[in-house]
Order: structure tokens, then sequence, then C-alpha cells
């Protein structure tokens, strides 16, 4: 054994992988990075405005004591590195003072929850001044250990003696001395205020977020390059300050400046003339709270809920109430067209020398034409210290390769730019125990949070939303919510979350029968006010009942004959390939639209109904066109139909739908509109197979029959639907609390079903949530899950389809590259969903193998869940290209597909013969 030396805390290094090994140190000392990472903390909370506001608020402490402490816990975050354990990793730094060999000291370690069990066990390395108890600072601590992205997991090791064993006595000491000369360095306060248990769990989520973006941004070496360490503590702290200051600004996470004053024709761009909506005016001239305020949103499709949503962004910007904003949607659809409308405008809510910055926030956001990622280059990518590779030490990964990958990835700075458009899933994920979801909070809080279509979402992605305006109000931010036909306990539900994360009561707050409706949910109380319709805008849209589908493809080939846009939606992709079929049988060339399609062939379709079908087309292109569609039609396209007919939907989608009829001024047009609705007749007596009768397929799309009884009731009753007056009255016939008395014995099994269904799930959404109150520790959500923990529930599971193409001998992507394109993109561009209970595996023909497993190689390790489907040509039918997969079951007997551009993914029969490769998939 070596004999141990004199202690030098310089000694124990952070970071040992330089750029350039030949040009300055080859290593980094450990106690210069934790000032690296205190320096920008400290930069940020002097710098950030939102940030210098929020901590204080959110501690309960004075700004000068909130950055002094804040910046204490920042450069102590790494303090598990003093371990022997993490020494060891690099045996050529490991320091003398620990009287051992690296080769005796097993490497394998967690140092973010090292260093929590080292302040567990040693009580007397932490101790702030002031009166409050080490078990309040608890997640604070873990904030700041748990700085890889979820809370640290101290196990069953944090005894005093596994702690020895991990740090050795010279680990404990050098922390020790560590600890002491950075409270000197930073001259603590000899007191602290007394704080409380629950504004500390509170604010450890924001503190945890603040922890990744500086240990990021102070692991950057391009910004922070190795220091030898003869400098010193104090001289090294000077130098790391300068270098924070200048980091923050390249790391673009200040915000933007925002107009003081702003007007909707400035808003939507070159200073039009506007004839405002009432909604819009309200939103204009709106009292705004002093604090964290919930809007609610309820008017009309098409009403400009959008422009109002974004005046009173502006305006709570302006006050200082936010410093940007972050619009979610239900699709990835809804998010592009977000995106391309933000690209437009965005630049008008900020002053005229700033930068903002926009960011688009879903999975395929880079297949996404108008998209620019960020300038910064991604940078280097360092493995982890001593080559490790297991789950247990993903806190090793190297923070200047997380760096990298946020730079590179605009999902994760989304909700650091100042305008952000992204699915509602992104979102979600901040209140989720999902790896950096403190990074996501950490820039909502910050936003103002606007959720559109907020009706859209079933029992457990409302109860997530739920729990993140709740966050969201705790951690000081706002949020608006929009849509055209929400129910009065939802809104019930969403009001009082705000209230719950304000710490106040939203009892008989929000029972207001009025539409349009504007609520506001503040400390104050939450109230409601009926603002008045467009009279412009107001309609009485006749509805008409067809009772099969064959009238409706008669109705389907009058119209179109008689030179009518039509639009018949169906309510399943297999009921839309077949109306698609049997029209084309009668003559007709109608277009098709649903959601199985391959990516490359859906964003095309798309553009091209738009073209046909949008605001800007025109009647010669819209003469007698037809098209069918699915559910794809309801919310993500701006599309304008002289005739609609629709499968039998619940009343709300029923009213999304009928906003694209007649949707915009056309002086062609005569007569009025009507709207076609397909289903059987709600008789009092009426059995228990009413729906399923009549669409068979779609009884597993909507499974509450009982609800689509009542809509179809209420709009026999009503005979029209009156907009807007009307629509408030026709949504809580049907969602009501008294609704279900007016139903068929035979239904009420249904609603019960659907009701005990919407109960579990919001439960288990409940189950997976995190907890406000708990604050950032290991047991404050289900961390520990053996899965990651979904955004959404799905009672039909899909499985990715990779549609691939032999091409001169080799497998290729279905879409195949343009010139100067990725392969990677192509592959994403062949992709289609299909239904996991139909499709189950790969089928791989021998003379195929070898090609298969090669193009496979290029696929990243997210796609290994993905099936390949290998296509060719048939005889019959030169325009369709036919595969085969492994259907499910016991037996993985063989499925058919058929793939064609025009009707996009068919799944035919389940195979006589099975040509799998045995069990595992080539490649």
């Amino acid at each position: 054994m070596t004999k141990p030396r004199h202690l030098d805390i310089l000694e124990f290094w952070g970071k040992a992988q330089p750029i350039d090994p030949a040009q300055g140190p080859g290593w980094h000392p450990l106690v210069f990075h934790g000032l690296d990472v205190a320096a920008v903390g400290d930069a940020l909370l002097m710098r950030h405005p939102g940030f210098r506001r929020a901590l204080p608020h959110l501690l309960g402490l004075t700004r000068e004591d909130t950055v002094r402490l804040i910046r204490f816990l920042l450069a102590v975050h790494d303090i598990g590195k003093f371990a022997k354990r993490f020494q060891a990793k690099v045996p050529d730094l490991y320091p003398a003072c620990f009287g051992d060999s690296a080769a005796s000291v097993a490497a394998r370690y967690d140092h973010g929850a090292g260093g929590l069990r080292l302040f567990g066990a040693v009580p007397d390395l932490f101790s702030l001044p002031g009166e409050t108890g080490p078990g309040v600072w608890w997640p604070l601590l873990s904030a700041v250990m748990g700085h890889h992205g979820t809370p640290p997991d101290t196990g069953n090791n944090d005894s005093q003696a596994a702690v020895r064993a991990e740090f050795g006595r010279s680990g404990i000491d050098a922390a020790r001395s560590f600890v002491h000369r950075i409270r000197q360095l930073f001259t603590l306060p000899k007191e602290l205020p007394r704080l409380e248990r629950a504004r500390v769990r509170r604010a450890s989520y924001a503190v945890a977020g603040l922890a990744v973006l500086s240990d990021w941004i102070g692991s950057k070496q391009e910004w922070f390059p190795y220091q030898d360490p003869a400098s010193g503590l104090e001289g090294y702290w000077s130098l790391a300050s300068q270098r924070a200051a200048d980091a923050i600004e390249r790391a673009e996470v200040l915000p933007a400046g925002s107009r003081r004053s702003l007007d909707y024709g400035d808003l939507i761009g070159d200073g039009i003339v506007l004839r405002l909506s009432p909604m819009q005016q309200w939103a204009r001239t709106v009292e705004l709270p002093a604090g964290p305020a919930l809007f609610m949103i309820e008017d009309e499709t098409g009403s400009g809920k959008t422009e109002a949503a974004l005046m009173l962004a502006h305006r709570l910007m302006a006050h200082g109430h936010a410093d940007g904003l972050y619009i979610a949607l239900p699709t990835m659809a809804t998010a592009n067209a977000m995106f391309d409308r933000l690209a437009a405008s965005h630049l008008r809510l900020f002053t005229a020398d700033s930068r903002p910055s926009i960011a688009l926030a879903h999975g395929a956001r880079d297949l996404h034409p108008g998209f620019r990622s960020v300038t910064l280059r991604a940078g280097r990518e360092e493995a982890p210290y001593g080559g490790s590779k297991g789950r247990s030490e993903q806190s090793d990964t190297t923070a200047s390769a997380a760096c990298a990958a946020w730079i590179a990835d605009d999902r994760r700075r989304a909700f650091l730019a100042d305008v952000g458009a992204g699915t509602i899933d992104q979102a979600l994920l901040s209140v989720l125990p999902s790896r950096h979801q403190s990074l996501r909070l950490l820039g909502l809080m910050r936003r103002v949070l606007i959720l559109d279509e907020v009706h859209a979402y079933d029992p457990y992605v409302q109860r997530e939303m739920e729990r993140l305006l709740e966050f969201q109000a705790s951690l000081g931010g706002s949020a608006i919510l929009l849509s055209a036909t929400l129910p009065l306990s939802i809104r019930q539900r969403l009001a009082s979350a705000f209230s719950k994360g304000l710490g106040v009561s939203a009892e008989h707050a929000d029972s207001v029968m009025g539409y349009p409706l504007a609520t506001v949910c503040a400390c104050g109380g939450t109230s409601s006010t009926t603002v008045p319709g467009q009279a412009r805008r107001a309609r009485t849209l006749p509805v008409r009942f067809l009772r099969s589908s064959e009238e409706a493809l008669s109705e389907v080939v009058h119209a179109a004959r008689a030179d009518k846009a039509v639009l018949y939606i169906r309510n399943t992709v297999d009921d839309a390939l077949v109306a698609h079929a049997a029209l084309a049988a009668r003559g007709l060339a109608p277009a098709l639209f649903h959601a199985r399609f391959a990516l490359a062939d859906r964003l095309n379709i798309e553009t091209n109904v738009v073209a046909r079908f949008g605001k800007r087309s025109d009647s010669a292109a819209r003469s007698g066109q037809v098209l069918v569609a699915t559910q794809v039609v309801e919310q993500s396209l701006d599309l304008d139909f002289d005739v609609l007919i629709s499968d039998l939907a619940p009343i709300d989608l029923l009213i999304q739908r009928a906003g694209r009829l007649w949707r915009h001024d056309r002086p062609e047009r005569t007569g009025r509109p009507e709207l076609l609705v397909v289903a059987p007749e709600a008789a009092a007596d009426t059995d228990e197979q009413w729906f399923a009768r009549a669409f068979p397929r779609a009884k597993y799309v909507y499974r509450d029959h009982a609800r689509l009884w009542l809509t179809v009731r209420a709009l026999e009753d009503a005979g029209e639907i009156e907009s807007p007056a009307g629509l408030r009255r026709l949504v809580e016939s049907v969602y009501g609390h008294e609704a279900d008395a007016r139903l068929p014995k035979a239904l009420q099994g249904y609603f019960f079903d659907a009701e005990s269904r919407a109960g579990a799930d919001r439960g288990i959404a409940t189950a997976n949530l995190l907890e406000l109150n708990k604050g950032y520790v290991r047991d404050g959500g289900a961390w520990d899950a053996d899965i990651r923990t979904p955004t959404r529930l799905n009672d039909d599971p899909q499985i990715t389809l990779r549609l691939a193409c032999i091409r001169d001998g080799r497998v290729e992507p279905y879409a195949a590259p343009d010139t100067g394109d990725e392969l990677w993109r192509a592959w994403r561009l062949s992709e289609v969903s299909a239904p996991a209970r139909r499709v189950a595996g790969e089928v791989v023909l021998p003379e195929h193998v070898d090609a298969v497993r090669q193009a496979k190689a290029a696929w990243t390790r997210y796609d290994g869940d993905k099936i390949l489907v290998v296509l060719e040509e048939t005889v019959a039918e030169t325009t369709s290209l036919c595969g085969s997969a492994v259907a499910p079951g016991p037996g993985r007997g063989e499925v058919h597909l058929r793939y064609d551009r025009t009707r996009g993914l068919e799944v035919l029969a389940d195979g006589a013969d099975r040509r799998t490769v045995p069990d595992e998939p080539a490649g």
C-alpha cells in the first residue's frame, strides 16, 4: 500500500477528456468545475430577468440570499466525485492521498447518488446558517445532485460505513475542506430565514432545472477550457465568472426583450386593420392579475381564438409576467401548422434589437420543411468515464456530451426558446418521471403555456393536463386554454387544478353556462364572463340524418355531379378504404386521406388537400372534387367544403367537423349549408347493439355508445346546430351531469363502463405523475419504472413499419432519398403505423436476408422496435406494392400487406404459408 501524503483538493480531477490533448492541460480540477457551474448559475440569476424574479419568490428569500444559496448549492453539485470510486475511473489521475491504487477500487459508481449519500451520512459536512433543519434542505440537495436528469437513487448504501468505503477518509476530508472553502469564498450570511418545507419542495423542481442547465453550459469545453490548478480557488472564481457571462450569451438562453405595446394588426402582420371579434377585444382589454393566471377561452371554431391567446401572451410578457410562450397542440400536424404561423410573425412580439429564438418540438420535427435547427454546432460527443454503458451509470455520461445533444436538439431547447410550438406530449413530459423533465419545467414556468383544443383529450391526458397546470401555477407561470366545445365538468377540473397550484380554492368558481365564455383564474379567485358572439359568423346549420353508408354514398355522388366540393368523414381507416373503392366504382375519382400512409405520401397528400380544398382554393379546382377522410381533418387543417357527410361521432367532434362546412365566404355558393350525419335513430327502446350494428368497425373507436346515442337524440331534438348561441346547450345535453337520465336501459351499461374506464385511466395517470408536494426526490414519482411512462394511453396500440423496396439488389427506403438528402430522413419518411393487433414481426425472404441486414446496419438504437417490410410490385396492379409481416398470436402466421400511394397501407389477410426467419428478425 502506498503511504498517503498531504491532502490537496486541487488534485482531484473533475473532467478528463480534453478536446485536444496536445494543447493545454489534460484534465480539469473538480473544484474548478464546481466553480464553473456555480458561475453559470450566478450569471443566469443575475442576468435572466425571469429567473431573477422567480427563484427568490419560490424560496421566500431576498434576491441576494437566493443568489448566494443557489451559487453554493451549484458549486457542490459534483461533490460525489471526491469518492475513490469516481477518481479511479481515470487511473492515471487517481490522487495519491488515498494511499492505495486505482486498480483496487470498484469503478461502478453514480456520483450524483454518492454525493447525496455523503451528505446524509456525514451530517456535519453540510450545515447552512439559520434554523432550517437538514430534512428541509434535502429536496434542494437532491435537485443539484440530480443534475444528470433524474433524482439520485441512494439505494440502501447510505450508512456511514458504506460511504467511507466509497470515499475513503481522504475523499471525505477533501469534500469537507471544499465545502468549508466554498462557504468562505461565497461569504454566506450568518443567518438565513427559516425556510418553509412546502416552499423548498416546490422550489426544488426549479432548482433542479437550473442545475441541469448550469451544468451543461459549465461543462462545454469551448466555453470553459481546462485549467491548470496553479491559479487557486479565488483566482479561478474570477476567471469562471468572466467565462460564464460569455457562455450564457453564446448558449442563447437569455430571453429576448418583449415589445411594450402591440395591436392585432402588428401581431398578425403588415399593420392590417382587422375587424376584431368580441373575444379578441376582451383579450386586449381584460385586466391582468398581479400574479400567475389561467385564462380559458371558449369560442366557436374559426373565431380567432389563437390571435386572442397571442394578444394575452404578449400582454403578460410586456408586463414582466413571462419571458416567452409555448403553444401545445394535439398532433404533429397542428404543431407544424402553428410553427409555420409563428415563424412568420413571432418577431413582432419582441423588440427590434433582439434576436428571439423559435423552436418546434415533436418527434418528427426534423422532417418539417420549414423547421430550421439552432445555429450552434453540436460539439464533440464524449463517452462515459471508465467506458461504462449500463443504465445504472447514466449519470456518468459526461455533461459536455449532454450539452452537445441539448444544443442540437430543439425538443429540449423548445422550452427555453422565446417562442415554441409542439405537441402537448412534450409539455406533459415535464410532470412525468422522464429524464430532464426539470429543464422543461424551468422553461415553462417563465413561458405563457397555451394549450389548444383542450377538449380533444381522453381522461388520462386530461389528468396530466391538470397536474401540468398545478405545477405551472405553483412555479409562478401563467396559462391560456382554448376550446370550442369544452364541457363544464372539464372546465371545473382545470380551474381547480390551477387554483390548487396557487394554494387557493376554486369552489363554486366556474358554473357559468354562457357562450362564448372567458374565464380568469388567479389568486383573487375565479370569474367567468360571457362574451358576445360574432354576429357575422352566427349561423344555424340544419342537421339531416342518413341511416346507412349506402345513403351517404348516394349523397356524395349526387353532390359531386352537381359540381360541389364534398367531404365524407369515416371513423376508421378500413371504412374509409371501403367508401373510397365504392365511389371509384361509381365513376368518381375521390382523394383519400387517413393516418395509414407513409409519412412522405401523407405530407404530399396534406399539401394537395389544402391546395384543393383550403381557404385559397378556387372554384375550378374544387368543382366536383371529393375527399374521403378519417379524423385527420377534424382539427389540423383549414379546409372548406360545400357538402359534408360524417359518420356519427360524439357531439363535440361533430361540431368540430361542421366547422369544415362553408368555412369561408365563396360567392359561387347558393342555397344554405346542411350537415349530413350517418347514424341510426335514437329510439327509446333500442338494444345494446344500436351502434355496433351500424358501425361494426367503429364500435372500437368510440366505445361510449351511450354518449353517441345522446348525441343523436340531442341533434334530433334540436334539428340544427346553432352557432355560437346553441353550442353550450348541445355539449351539456351529452356531457352534463344529468344527461345519463335520458338513456335507454340497454345502453346504460356502456355509460357506466365508460365512466369506470375514465376513472381507471385518471387513476393510472395520477399514479404515473410527479407530486408537487414531495419535491424533487426519488420517491416523488415513479422514477424506478421499468418502462418509460407514457404521455398517452392507447386502447389500440400501433407499431411502426418501415417500408422498403428492392433497388439494384439493395434494400432501400420506400421514400428514395432526394439528391443531397440524408438516409435517416428517407427511412423516417418511409414509416407508417399499423395496428399491433394485426402486425407483430418481420417476414424476410431468404434471398433478401443479407440485403436486409446491410440496410438495417444504418439504423439507430431508437429504431430497434420498428418492423421492416420489403415491398415488391404486383403483376396485376402496377400502382400497388405488396409485402408480408408476421401476424400476432401463438401461431406466428403471416399477414399480407398492400401499399398504394393513393390508398395507403392495407392489411389484407393471414397467409397460408410461413416464410419467416426463425424468431429473430434479420439484422
